[in-house]
C-alpha cells in the first residue's frame, strides 16, 4: 500500500500502472496480481484504509461526546485532524478521482458495500445523539439528524479542501485550523439547540 501510495503521488491515478506499483515494490506485475487482481482493486484498497481510520476516529470521538452538539463537534475535529497532518491521504481520497477524469476510478457495488457500513461507523453516533434530543424538542435548524451529522463531516471535507488548496500554492489560510473546526461547531451546535 506504501509503493502505491508513493506512486500515484508521484505519478498520479490515471498514470498509475500495477507494472509501476510492483517496480516500486520490488515484486513482479504476476506477483502483485496475486494480492490485487487489478489497478482498481489497488486503488480502492488504498482510499479504503485511510477513510477506515477516519470513520474509527470519529465513531471513538463522537462516542466520547455529551449531546448532539458535542458530538458535531467531534465530527469536524477529528475529520479536520486525521486529514490536516496527511493531506495528502485527504487528496488521495476526495481529490485525485475528481482530476483524473471520468473512468479513471472504477468502484464496483461490492466495494461500496464496504464503505457504507463506515458511514454509519463514523455518523450513526452523532444522529442517535441528535434523535434522542430531537424526541424531546427538534434541534433549531429543523434538519434530520443523519443528514445533520453528514453536513457537519461535509464542512470539514470543505476546509480540508481550501486547506489543500492553498497550502500547496504556499499561501496559508487566513485562520488556523483551530479557529475553523471551532467556527464551524459553534455554528453546527447552535442549529442543533432547540
Amino acid at each position: 500500500m506504501d509503493a502505491a501510495r508513493r506512486v500515484v503521488l508521484r505519478h498520479g491515478i490515471a498514470a498509475t500502472t500495477l507494472d509501476a506499483v510492483a517496480r516500486e515494490v520490488g515484486l513482479t506485475k504476476a506477483a502483485l496480481y496475486y494480492y490485487y487482481p487489478s489497478k482498481d482493486a489497488l486503488l480502492f484498497e488504498l482510499g479504503f484504509g485511510a477513510i477506515e481510520a477516519q470513520s474509527r476516529a470519529v465513531h471513538d470521538a463522537v462516542a466520547r461526546a455529551g449531546d448532539g452538539g458535542d458530538a458535531l463537534r467531534a465530527i469536524i475535529r477529528e475529520t479536520v485532524q486525521t486529514y490536516a497532518s496527511r493531506l495528502d491521504d485527504f487528496r488521495l481520497m476526495y481529490l485525485h478521482a475528481q482530476v483524473a477524469g471520468p473512468g479513471a476510478v472504477r468502484v464496483d457495488r461490492e466495494q461500496l458495500a464496504r464503505i457504507r457500513p463506515l458511514n454509519d461507523l463514523a455518523f450513526g453516533g452523532a444522529a442517535k445523539l441528535l434523535a434522542e434530543e430531537w424526541k424531546r424538542k427538534r434541534g433549531r435548524a429543523g434538519v434530520e439528524p443523519r443528514l445533520m451529522a453528514f453536513l457537519a463531516h461535509l464542512a470539514a471535507i470543505g476546509l480540508l479542501t481550501m486547506k489543500g488548496m492553498v497550502e500547496n500554492l504556499d499561501d496559508p489560510l487566513l485562520y488556523s485550523d483551530e479557529q475553523l473546526i471551532e467556527g464551524f461547531a459553534r455554528i453546527f451546535e447552535a442549529a442543533a439547540k432547540p
